[in-house]
């Protein structure tokens, strides 16, 4: 009898062990589908990569990339705004795997093989990191795999053979409906720290804007080339007299003077995820200017023999409230005001400007033809997100609250900070 007692004493106490181990595994973040697993490395991986980004964004905004968790983004203290959108990434993750596999969809060999070879890359430069983090080659694996699903989901629905494709039509409306199309000469302000010597130097170039705008006047937009390259050759005859040292001007004098906003790829990560800390500081640096400067138009024409190098496009219809209260969006609102085929000066706080509208229609079939795939995804990014969002409502998904309290912000960065410290 006391045999039996203790071997159901010994039975009872092992099924609890067993319990209270299955209740703290942490190995994995969530369950989906009943029963399907997203590791836990998957998860600690996407609150790793929003981490980055927010060090790169902090870099980029005031020059250290220490990160405070306790300060404000979005009306979060940034500790829980990280959990959150780690949460989310993982989320979407398990969704877009379960989806990819539902539709019957694969991975081609070279898309495999891509995969392999940017993990292995990651992996070599960052192992030791990743691993101390508690993330493993085959999760890193795992998130590439998702991301690349990601991008094969949305060409499965609006691709040019797409189920829900966008017609030739359907782009050229767009593009009419929502671009602007202009040519600039743009005239840097002094940045001198005399005040005096910043006025008379800026009112130099405001005379020379003036002379420059009513040589404008009357042209066409085609004919404004011609100021284009008076000007140019002014700015390049004056670079070379005060300089022996001189460089080539003639990029800043005609280069578009707007960031074009239609790459809004939904298949692509915030940053190159698994970088260094350096390497991925400066991945961002696009992203920064886009929102707050005056940058190059990344979405030219790409057939260039036959565009001018002139001319740029900006989606002004894409930008929200505060996009449109940047220096940008004010510069657009300004273009977009303008009658077709009429010079006009404009200024902010950094350059004066002769900007010139043209007709967007002149050649918006060919543009959308050329950009088909940037302006999709600008199309319908937030269309594929909301079925993205169906998808992780329809799978039923669980989070390990144990492993989600285990792998806090603070733990992601004290490892960090650990390793850096280690190798320095």
């Amino acid at each position: 009898m006391n045999k039996l007692k203790k071997a159901v004493a010994a039975l009872a106490a092992s099924a609890m062990m067993f319990s209270m181990t299955g209740c703290s595994d942490t190995r994995y973040a969530m369950t989906y589908n009943n029963g399907e697993k997203v590791n836990a490395g998957v998860y600690i991986y996407n609150l790793y990569n929003e981490m980055s980004y927010q060090m790169t964004m902090a870099y980029y905004s005031s020059g250290s990339a220490e990160l405070d968790l306790d300060g404000d983004i979005e009306g979060q203290k940034m500790r829980d705004y990280l959990v959150e959108q780690a949460r989310k990434a993982t989320r979407e993750y398990a969704a877009i795997s379960y989806e990819f596999e539902k539709l019957g969809l694969t991975l081609t060999e070279d898309e495999t093989k891509a995969i392999s070879d940017n993990v292995a890359g990651v992996w070599e430069a960052n192992s030791e990191l990743m691993e101390s983090e508690g993330i493993s080659k085959e999760s890193i694996k795992q998130v590439y795999r998702a991301q690349t699903m990601r991008t094969r989901l949305f060409d499965y629905f609006y691709g040019a053979e797409g189920t829900e494709a966008v017609s030739d039509d359907e782009l050229k409306k767009y593009v009419e409906d929502n671009f602007i199309k202009y040519k600039a000469v743009r005239i840097t302000k002094s940045d001198a720290e005399d005040e005096a010597e910043a006025k008379a130097e800026n009112e130099e170039n405001a005379a020379v804007r003036d002379e420059y705008l009513a040589m404008a006047e009357g042209l066409s937009y085609d004919e404004f080339d011609e100021v284009i390259d008076a000007y140019s050759e002014y700015a390049q005859a004056k670079l070379e007299a005060e300089t022996s040292d001189a460089e080539d001007t003639s990029d800043e004098i005609a280069a578009p003077v707007l960031g074009d906003e239609t790459d809004t790829s939904v298949d692509a990560p915030a940053d190159e995820e698994g970088l260094e800390e350096a390497e991925v500081l400066d991945e961002a640096a696009e992203a920064v200017d886009l929102d707050e400067a005056l940058t190059d138009d990344e979405t030219a024409d790409a057939d260039a023999e036959e565009s001018n190098p002139n001319e740029s496009m900006y989606n002004y219809g894409a930008m929200d409230d505060d996009a449109k209260e940047s220096i940008t969006g004010k510069l657009a609102e300004f273009i977009h005001g303008l009658d077709y085929d009429k010079a006009a000066a404009y200024e902010d706080d950094s350059f004066y400007y002769i900007v010139i509208r043209g007709d967007v229609t002149e050649n918006s079939a060919k543009y959308a033809e050329n950009n088909r795939d940037n302006l999709v995804q600008t199309m319908k990014g937030d269309e594929f997100q909301a079925k993205i969002d169906s998808w992780v409502d329809e799978i039923g998904i669980s989070e390990n609250k144990e492993a989600i309290k285990r792998y806090t912000a603070q733990a992601v960065l004290d490892k960090q900070n650990d390793y850096y410290a280690k190798i320095q």
